[in-house]
């Protein structure tokens, strides 16, 4: 046997090594997924820290891991497995998103604002990154004065990126409720009952859309309809 002979069987056996160790790993980070949508959180943490131990430079097994540190409530753990899919794959829009969304929970709203705005400027189409950006924008921060509260700015801002989510995705509940919402704080009660009334138009085909219907009511009400 030659040694170019012996060099290609070994290169053939390397990439048929890469490939199993590849499906191997999927099917680890499919296992993970499957106990999440399970609800067996601890097992999908355990069986999602083994694919990133098969694959540390697996973008989508510290995502996933994220996910699963997400349910269970550790915090930390979920941005810091966020943090780490970012740097392995800065080009996607999901690992941002997972670690704004954290953020957002724990009410960090200038960190949850810079990280949707840099979503945003990713993909100025990304609906879920448009309803989030809004939603944060009408959180309550420190202002200037020493109060809290949200600035008119802000919530032009907010009322911006749903405007640009409902024109990119009519048909979207949760875009219409903040829409409502941030049109009955800014005073524009016409624009909210426009908005009010799409989402119940959406309300009788869609169930999440009519477990939104009440929530959008109350706000409007709030504003003094």
């Amino acid at each position: 046997m030659t040694f170019t002979r012996i060099v290609l069987m070994l290169l053939a056996l390397g990439v048929a090594a890469c490939g199993e160790g590849e499906r191997r790993l999927q099917e680890q980070i499919a296992k993970g997924k499957a106990l999440l949508t399970e609800g067996k959180h601890d097992a999908a943490a355990a069986a999602l820290v083994k694919a990133t131990e098969m694959d540390k430079h697996s973008m989508e097994a510290w995502l996933q891991l994220g996910h699963a540190y997400r349910a269970l409530r550790r915090n930390d753990d979920a941005l810091a497995a966020y943090v780490t899919a970012k740097k392995l794959d800065r080009h996607s829009i999901a690992p941002y998103l997972a670690h704004a969304t954290v953020q957002v929970e724990l009410g960090r709203v200038a960190e949850a604002t810079t990280e949707l705005n840099m979503v945003v400027e990713m993909d100025p189409k990304n609906l879920e990154g448009l309803i989030q950006l809004g939603r944060v924008s009408q959180m309550p921060v420190k202002l200037p004065d020493g109060t809290i509260g949200v600035s008119r700015a802000s919530l032009e801002r907010a009322e911006l990126n749903v405007q640009a989510a409902t024109t990119l995705a009519p048909q979207s509940a949760e875009a219409q409720l903040e829409l409502v919402k941030v049109s009955a704080k800014l005073g524009k009660r016409e624009q909210a009952a426009t908005a009010l009334t799409k989402l119940r138009a959406l309300a009788e085909t869609d169930a999440a859309a009519r477990k939104r219907v009440p929530e959008a009511e109350a706000a409007l009400k709030a504003a003094g309809r």
